[in-house]
């Protein structure tokens, strides 16, 4: 027996335990084969209570087993698997119900697969108002055409203006391939921000129109683009020397990173903050990324300055300035280095030191007694013995 079944009649996920009025709305039995075990494909039998005042169970079982030892005739392997695509995407839609209140939030999938091994668990459809909202949430090694497949199916059955959104796990590395980290600045105070490698198909999700995002815990993890490069010389400005480290920087794509990004830099988010507004709008972490975006400009501008500033001064090897340490890549802003004055006075000439003299040594002191009267041993003989 199970409180889960798949409804041919829509594709949804009956979940028993989250739908209170499942007894009262469902027809029980058969159905005319509605209700299919989502392990096996078998048609299941629904039993709920005679009354609403009734302590009965709702529940689905197998056609033709008693109710008393029910079995799925799958096999152990596909059952552990299906229950774990089930686990996982069950437990990602109890944590929308929270951060979207006042959403319906179901489960469903193809009514096709039932009985089939799911290359993707059942999606999460979360409808508010007027607008509709689809997440994924992969278990496993996600397929180019798999992932295009399910994008068509989204774009035909509720329509091109559907939000898609893709959550993986931060904690799966098929999913998340992390290169380092990144120091921002987005408002004065220094922030690390993670970065990662984005797979060939998380590429395509973004290139198609789709959002892609990493859950870990309550924290959603959302992708800006991190694009390398190098300030080309302005009239006026000289890059070379210490100079050149300060030419190597990087621009941010956002709110989706661009294609060509080398990597992604990361976002964390509360879960609960993206249903501030309507549908999953990450709007707190939008003004990150434009915060960021205004530093940059910053920050080039700055640089340019100092390169200007190299320009200007003499080339002769007494007067150039002393080396600066060059500032990491990542670095949101950098500390400018501080030129020292275009006319330093030369360091004094180092000269070798003389050997010091020897001296004779020092004559013997003669000791010199006290004047006065001369010591005998005389004195300290009794004086009747002294005659």
């Amino acid at each position: 027996m199970s409180e889960l079944a798949l409804d041919t009649s829509d594709g949804r996920i009956i979940d028993l335990r989250r739908a209170p009025d499942a007894a009262s709305r469902l027809p029980r039995g058969k159905a005319g084969g509605r209700y299919r075990c989502c392990a096996c494909g078998k048609t299941l039998i629904f039993s709920g209570p005679a009354t609403l005042q009734s302590g009965f169970t709702p529940r689905f079982r197998h056609e033709g087993t008693a109710a008393s030892a029910d079995r799925c005739g799958a096999v152990a392997a596909h059952q552990a698997d299906i229950q774990a695509d089930l686990t996982v995407i069950i437990d990602l839609r109890d944590r929308l119900v929270h951060a979207l209140p006042g959403a319906s939030v179901d489960l469903q999938t193809d009514p096709r697969l039932a009985g089939q091994r799911w290359e993707l668990p059942p999606a999460i459809v979360v409808r508010r108002d007027d607008q509709i909202l689809v997440v994924e949430r992969p278990r496993r090694p996600l397929a180019k055409a798999t992932a295009e497949a399910r994008r068509q199916h989204v774009r035909t059955t509720y329509g091109d203006q559907t939000a898609h959104w893709w959550f993986f796990d931060r904690d799966d590395t098929q999913h998340y391939v992390p290169a380092g980290t990144v120091k921002v600045r987005p408002h004065g105070k220094p922030d690390t921000h993670h970065k990662v490698r984005p797979t060939p198909v998380q590429r395509h999700l973004v290139r198609t129109g789709g959002s892609v995002c990493w859950i870990t815990a309550d924290t959603v993890l959302l992708p800006y683009g991190g694009h390398p490069g190098t300030y080309p010389a302005l009239e006026g400005e000289d890059w070379s020397g210490e100079m050149a480290s300060w030419a190597k920087d990087w621009k941010i794509s956002h709110p989706h990173p661009a294609d060509g990004a080398a990597w992604w830099g990361l976002i964390p988010l509360p879960l609960l903050a993206l249903g501030q507004q309507s549908g999953l709008h990450p709007a707190p972490a939008f003004a990150l990324m434009t915060a960021l975006e205004k530093a940059q400009h910053g920050r080039e501008a700055h640089r340019r300055r100092l390169a200007r500033q190299h320009a200007q001064q003499p080339a002769s090897p007494e007067q150039s300035p002393a080396p600066v340490e060059p500032p990491s890549e990542a670095d949101e802003a950098p500390v400018a280095p501080t030129p020292p004055p275009a006319h330093a006075p030369a360091p004094p000439e180092h000269r070798p030191v003389p050997p010091r003299p020897s001296l004779p040594p020092p004559a013997p002191v003669r000791r010199v007694r006290p004047q006065g009267r001369r010591f005998t041993w005389r004195r300290l003989l009794p004086h009747h013995w002294r005659a």
